[in-house]
């Protein structure tokens, strides 16, 4: 069985246009959508978790268990964090302009290992996943200065739509294995470099990283079967986006409550309301109180009696703010007006 690599035309990577940019179409819907809705938001705190999920997820790939508090807090330091695994992580996606080059590999790989290394691999380089039932080699260690040097040319300089260039770089990394450890991290450092790149931000609307580690053997085996292909790439690039999409789906899931509670505002904006009337409304919508809430659940949430949470509801309701849902009596149900 031949390697990808071993074809003499190998980097000449093609794929089913029609399919692929059909799904590109997908995902910069479901991108764009995503973007809308983080307008919405407060988003500091989100797209630090974001960060730090990412992270955790990038090495957990690979097996390794990253502390989620520490990444955290280094992830708050930014550049003045003590890890430089996570330091450099985040300058992939902040200094997105910046050219990637050899020595930019390099400082990666360094702090990914914790060892210093000037030089490609000097041996073999197995695929990462021992036990995984997967079978690929990258190319032999005289290769890689020229294959890496045609990489990185292609990265910098070759125009296509950045979104598909991320996916193809990330399979070309890891075909290419040019270090002895930490190849996948790299590849996906390169992948959120190169995705933020497409979109024109350093700002993080989802984790990636976290999609493939839910779908990590997946991951493995469609990236192995076009290492062991003939160049065609389409499976593989419509699985890197289908994962955007999902990854999408993720974050607008988290953020749910918040954009709900945004556009109910914007739209009662004229409503007076008193403190107490401003709590329970924002209880309503974050998830504090059930979609449909009784009186009962106001009393707990207040610590008041069923009367008192009732007059706030009715309260509520002479405002437009609320409304009574069809079913009556004791079982009484509520919910805000969207």
């Amino acid at each position: 069985m031949l390697f990808i690599y071993q074809f003499p035309d190998w980097t000449n990577f093609r794929f089913d246009s029609a399919r692929v940019l059909d799904a590109l179409g997908k995902a910069r819907f479901s991108e764009g959508r995503l973007s809308g809705l983080l307008t919405f938001a407060g988003t500091k705190d989100f797209e630090t978790d974001l960060v730090v999920e990412d992270i955790v997820a990038n090495f957990a790939i690979d097996g390794i268990q990253l502390d989620s508090d520490s990444v955290r807090a280094d992830v708050a330091l930014r550049a003045q964090g003590s890890s430089a695994h996570i330091q450099n992580y985040i300058g992939a996606i902040e200094n997105y302009t910046t050219p990637l080059s050899q020595e930019r590999l390099f400082n990666w790989h360094g702090s990914m290992t914790g060892g210093r290394t000037t030089s490609w691999r000097g041996g073999s380089s197995g695929i990462d996943a021992k036990g995984e039932g997967l079978n690929f080699s990258g190319p032999g260690p005289e290769r890689l200065p020229a294959e890496t040097e045609h990489f990185l040319r292609w990265f910098e300089n070759y125009p296509m739509d950045g979104t598909i260039k991320a996916a193809i770089a990330h399979f070309w990394f890891l075909t290419l294995r040019p270090f002895d450890k930490a190849n996948g991290r790299i590849a996906r450092a390169i992948t959120a470099l190169q995705l933020s790149r497409a979109q024109k931000s350093a700002r993080m609307h989802y984790a990636l990283n976290r999609q493939i580690l839910k779908n990590r053997e997946e991951y493995l085996r469609t990236l192995n079967r076009a290492q062991c292909g003939n160049g065609d790439l389409t499976e593989w690039i419509l699985w890197f986006l289908a994962q955007i999409v999902e990854a999408v789906q993720t974050s607008e899931s988290a953020i749910e409550f918040e954009t709900r509670r945004f556009r109910y505002l914007a739209r009662h904006s004229g409503v007076q309301t008193t403190e107490r009337e401003q709590r329970l409304l924002n209880a309503a919508l974050t998830g504090e109180l059930p979609r449909d809430f009784t009186a009962k659940d106001v009393a707990a949430l207040f610590g008041t009696s069923h009367d008192t949470a009732l007059r706030e509801i009715q309260s509520l309701i002479g405002k437009g703010l609320v409304a009574a849902n069809k079913k009556g009596g004791r079982s009484q149900t509520y919910s805000v007006v969207e």
